[in-house]
């Protein structure tokens, strides 16, 4: 499987909402409308339903802006169709919460899955780069290593245990390298156990942060774990690393548990997030 291309799962479809919610009700609004709310639990019963992202403005108070992606716009009516009894208790339940809301457009192509808050010109396409995803290899290990010594907050394992992962010996896992150019731009590694994956360790390198990498890494894990037969994709992280756990949760990911002071040096709790494929 060595330079095998990873195919990530296509958006063709994206409905894209504004509101403007109320100033007491924001906290209960990014509950029900955030990728693991009442929205997106509804969604995720119907086929075709990718993800839900939530956008908020950082200059217009109460500005929120979803994108809704699914894979057809006919996946979407269908859902419509068949959930409207929920879909309009849902709505009613959430009348309260928002001062107006419009839908701004469905886009049949993928959308850019962030919006910038300026004016009247939040959106800007993203910028053509030259990154591929693709099965990691033992040669990638030394790249590997240096990008884990980056982040100090990525599982601390030494050359040895990188090198164990392509021992053909070695339980099966999921290894992938984002690459940019000759130069690596992050990786993500997981362990295969039948209808379980646990995400063991995911890096993107300083210099390419920000630019979605992290959030493109997981959903490739998640195709190739879909592919290899796996049911429930698991994982701990710090429970003081917020930027994981963002990462995380846009990817889908569900907190089902903690594990008191698991981690050392310094001394913490460990969250659970589970994702069910």
């Amino acid at each position: 499987m060595n330079g095998k291309r990873i195919k990530l799962p296509g958006c063709h479809f994206t409905a894209v909402w504004e509101f403007h919610v109320r100033p007491d009700k924001r906290r209960a609004f990014e509950r029900a409308y955030g990728p693991n709310g009442d929205w997106a639990k509804l969604f995720r019963s119907g086929e075709g339903y990718i993800r839900t992202e939530l956008i908020r403005d950082r200059h217009v108070l109460g500005r929120y802006v979803s994108l809704d992606f699914w894979t057809s716009r006919l996946a979407y009516q269908k859902f419509r169709t068949q959930n409207l009894a929920a879909y309009k208790a849902i709505d009613k339940r959430c009348e309260a919460l928002t001062q107006s809301e419009k839908c701004i457009g469905e886009f049949q192509k993928t959308v850019p899955a962030y919006l910038l808050p300026a004016n009247t010109n939040w959106w800007r396409p993203a910028a053509p780069e030259n990154f591929a995803i693709r099965q990691a290899t033992i040669n990638d290990v030394p790249a590997m290593l240096a990008l884990s010594h980056e982040a100090p907050s990525s599982a601390s394992w030494s050359e040895s245990l990188y090198r164990d992962v392509f021992n053909p010996g070695a339980p099966a896992r999921i290894a992938l390298v984002n690459e940019h150019g000759r130069l690596l731009a992050g990786f993500v590694v997981a362990r295969v156990n039948a209808e379980d994956c646990e995400l063991e360790n995911v890096v993107v390198s300083r210099a390419t942060r920000r630019r979605g990498i992290g959030s493109k890494l997981v959903a490739a894990l998640l195709q190739e774990a879909r592919d290899r037969g796996v049911q429930r994709v698991f994982l701990e992280v710090r429970d003081s690393n917020s930027a994981a756990r963002a990462l995380y949760e846009k990817c889908g990911f569900e907190i089902n548990g903690r594990r008191k002071s698991y981690y050392r040096d310094p001394l913490e709790d460990a969250a659970l997030y589970t994702r069910q494929l």
